[in-house]
């Protein structure tokens, strides 16, 4: 490789590196199997780099039913991240960026599975609310309604609590639908600020921004993406640059030239041309080579198959 393109791709990463120092997300979702040479670059070439916060997403083209897996380990990992009302880590990831296609497949399935969770939550504490056989279930609801918003509507939650207590609802439908609509609006408001994702796109600069897809140009446009530029991404469509195995299957799509896998990781294989890589960018940067490696092989098998859906929900 070039050392013009070598030094593009180190300071992409060092830029991309100091975007997540800078915004400090809880977690970072690296969509695999693209975005994971980019963590060990980033873990490379900058020391205040923090791989411990990354949690590996199956996200290959590659992979049978790729949305309905993105959609379901994202879900999956929220369940496990949120704790209501109090904690709403901040999440974001980083992903490779030609066409724009790949991280907007990202974007969609993974704004699917937090519009599910959303609702889910909504949905939970308006049937709690609505509990007329037990004031207690119905004015705890009120209250983690009350800690959800950070006391935002505390007025209009007090008044519902009064109302509760004193039995005002009883026989009243046309008061519970008023007061549930500015309940809903208020804990939609707060989730939606709560619950997000946004990326982190590496730009390949031979493609001009008009030949992208317009999703991508969208979301971008809406700040959902922060662009970082780069000469050319040289880690990508290099097979022996991407060392998680995935199990394999018997299912395949005939019309595509490449068969398909499962999305669960099994095993890892390090090519030396991949080591090389590293070395290379250790070189450039006068890193430390002594360690030299993937950053994040335990992380990968953790994470990546932590939040993978049941065989047969993917049926449903």
């Amino acid at each position: 490789m070039s050392n013009s393109k070598l030094r593009s791709y180190v300071d992409a990463m060092r830029q991309a590196s100091a975007h997540f120092t800078s915004e400090n997300p809880d977690y970072i979702v690296a969509p695999m199997v693209g975005s994971v040479p980019f963590i060990d670059v980033m873990a490379i070439v900058d020391r205040d780099f923090d791989p411990t916060k990354v949690v590996y997403m199956p996200a290959s083209s590659r992979i049978n039913d790729v949305n309905k897996i993105i959609r379901s380990w994202y879900e999956s990992f929220l369940k496990d991240v949120v704790e209501l009302p109090h904690r709403f880590p901040k999440v974001m990831g980083i992903d490779e960026v030609v066409s724009g296609g790949s991280i907007v497949r990202c974007v969609k399935s993974i704004d699917e599975a937090m519009n599910t969770f959303k609702r889910n939550i909504r949905q939970g504490l308006v049937e709690r609310a609505h509990n007329r056989r037990n004031q207690g279930v119905a004015l705890e609801a009120l209250r983690e309604a009350d800690q959800l918003t950070d006391s935002l509507y505390a007025s209009e939650i007090a008044q519902a609590m009064s109302k509760v207590s004193n039995g005002l609802y009883d026989g009243r439908p046309e008061l519970v639908r008023a007061d549930s609509q500015v309940f809903i609006d208020a804990v939609n408001e707060v989730l939606n600020k709560k619950i997000n994702y946004s990326s982190i796109g590496i730009e390949d600069s031979k493609v001009d921004d008009s030949e992208r897809v317009v999703e991508y140009r969208r979301i971008k446009s809406q700040g959902r993406v922060r662009p970082v530029p780069v000469e050319t991404i040289i880690s990508m469509d290099r097979p022996e640059f991407c060392y998680p195995v995935f199990e394999t299957t018997l299912t395949g799509n005939a019309r595509k030239s490449y068969p398909k896998t499962g999305a669960r990781v099994v095993s890892f294989h390090v090519e030396p041309q991949y080591l090389a890589f590293l070395e290379a960018i250790a070189d450039y940067v006068g890193a430390d080579k002594s360690r030299l490696g993937p950053a994040n092989l335990t992380r990968i098998l953790e994470t990546a198959n932590k939040y993978l859906p049941a065989p047969e929900s993917l049926n449903e």
